[in-house]
Parts: structure tokens; sequence; C-alpha cells
């Protein structure tokens, strides 16, 4: 089946991943949104409008959105629930009323906060149960995306790391802190799966393929410790990994709890298609071998003098 794709957020990491992978499929992607930061191609939208959310979706009458903006700051989320969850709840559902009006089917990137950590290697029949106010804020739009209708996907990921314009991600952090030759402390005790953002955005274009609905974890393939991660990132990138100081996660003077084992099981995404997660020194060697061309991404968009590229937002 041929698909026309609407990218909300499609400047993030997530998002220009999605918009390389359709590309590469050679799938039309019909428009692309920013958020704050104006960039060439891209349409300014801010997800808590509702009319010009419906505007969107009745202009380039999209058959599948894709919705990985939020605001993922954690520690931000925690301390101020009420104007966050008007853009992770709120905003969603505006988008998946939208989409079910419109018949286009929805893609929402969800997280494992959604779990308390207590046990870890959750699957996709566990009750969510989560700990902090970004996971409930998560999981109150899992609950309403599906609910608007049933062949929408959510996705938990964990961890995504990859290029992008702002080193936002953990393993750029990494870089930009230890190329200096700075300390930087992190969780000794803290269990998850970080998922390469590329291996994310196949398995997302494979599912949607597929027609796959309901909850999917997609992330990477190993469950480990933050700090061995760390290292293992600090040596891809022949970095000193003495600067990694090992901590536990109650000394890092957070405002928001963490699961400490969230790591997510991925049966059911194995058997539902052919593009499987991968594990972290694989996620790190492609991540290395695509550094010299990320960049170099163009798309025509309906607007012969639109394109979208890589940017900042």
């Amino acid at each position: 089946m041929e698909h026309k794709v609407l990218v909300i957020g499609g400047t993030g990491l997530v998002g220009n991943a999605l918009l390389r992978a359709w590309t590469a499929r050679r799938t039309e992607v019909a428009a692309a949104t920013y958020h704050c930061h104006s960039s060439g191609g891209f349409l300014q939208l801010d997800m808590q409008d509702e009319a010009r959310v419906r505007a969107l979706l009745c202009r380039f009458k999209p058959t599948v959105v894709a919705l990985p903006a939020a605001n993922p700051f954690v520690d931000y989320c925690e301390l101020h629930p009420e104007e966050t969850r008007k853009v992770n709840v709120d905003g969603t559902l505006n988008v998946a009323r939208a989409c079910r009006d419109n018949g286009a089917r929805m893609i929402f990137f969800s997280s494992d906060y959604v779990f308390d950590g207590l046990k870890g290697l959750y699957t996709e029949e566990d009750a969510p149960c989560p700990i902090n106010e970004y996971g409930r804020q998560k999981a109150e739009a899992e609950s309403g995306v599906l609910a608007a209708d049933p062949r929408n996907l959510v996705l938990r990921t964990s961890g995504a790391y990859g290029w992008q314009w702002e080193p936002k991600n953990f393993v750029l952090q990494i870089c930009a802190r230890l190329s200096k030759g700075e300390p930087m402390r992190v969780a000794a005790d803290v269990r998850y799966n970080p998922t390469y953002v590329e291996n994310l955005a196949e398995i997302t274009v494979a599912l949607v393929d597929k027609a796959a609905g309901g909850i999917f974890h997609v992330v990477g393939a190993e469950e480990i410790v933050r700090h061995e991660f760390a290292a293992r990132a600090a040596r891809a990138f022949g970095l000193d990994e003495k600067l990694l100081l090992p901590t536990p996660l109650a000394e890092l003077a957070s405002p928001t709890p963490r699961p400490q084992e969230s790591s997510l099981c991925t049966d059911k995404v194995r058997a539902a298609v052919a593009s499987h997660p991968i594990g972290v020194d694989e996620g790190l060697r492609r991540m290395l071998a695509m550094a010299p061309s990320w960049r170099i991404y163009a798309r025509s968009l309906p607007d012969p003098a639109a394109k979208i590229a890589p940017t900042r937002g």
C-alpha cells in the first residue's frame, strides 16, 4: 500500500530519522513540521492549537501521521506538570482526533518511563505504572491515541541516540563533554535499552508497511547499565572513558524519580517485521559510519520552492 506521510516534529532527532527512512523507501512525504525553530521547507505547528492541526490534515490529506513531537525534558515535566501536559497529552490528543476524523492512521512515540522500573523486561501486556510526571503523561496519551482509533500505533522506545544538529541526546552529550576533557557523572544502577534512532525509524516504517496497530516496544536489542553504555560510546568515539564517573542514581540530584530497570521486551516487534532491533556496538558503529553524510538530505514538498533538510529544531 502506498502511503502519504505527515511528520509532526520533523526537525527533532526521531522526526528527522523518520524522514530519512521514508525517503529511502520513496514514500511520499506530504509535509513535516517544526515548533520553535524556523526551518526552510518545514511548516510551523503548535499541536496545542487543534484548529491548526485540523487545517494541516485537511490541506495535505495524509494517510499516515507520525508524532514524535513532545516536551521530552523529564525534569521540566516534573516541575511544570500543567504546562507540559498541554503539549504531551492535550496536543497529542488533538492530533489523534484530527487523524480519526480525516481517516489517517497515527504513529505515537511513547517511552519506557510508563513503567516503574521494579521488574524490567516489560512486555506490551504489562500495565503502565509510571513513577514520574513524564511517564504519567505518556501513559495517558497512549490510552487516548488507541481509544481514538485501534489502527493507531503506539511505539514505546528508550534512550534514542544518533546525529542531530543540537547535541541533546546522551551519546552527543558524552562526546561534547569528554572531547573537552570534562568529567561526567553517569548512573551506575540504571538499566535500559539504548536505541539507535535510524534503527528505530527503519522498524517504524516496516510496521507501518505491515499495517500494524496497537502497542509495540521498539528499542535497542541490549539491556545495559547506563554507565556501561556511556563507556562503550566513549571507546567507539576514541574518548577517555575514565572521565565517566559511575554514580548511584540517588546521588545525581534530580527532582524526578526515574525507573532503575526499565528494559523492554522486543519479542513482539521481532515477530512482526523483518527489521529487528540492533545492539549497542552495532548502533554506535552505524552512527560513526554515517558521520560524513548524515546532513545530506533533501526532498521536495508540495510547494516547489520548499525543501526538507536536516535543521536546527
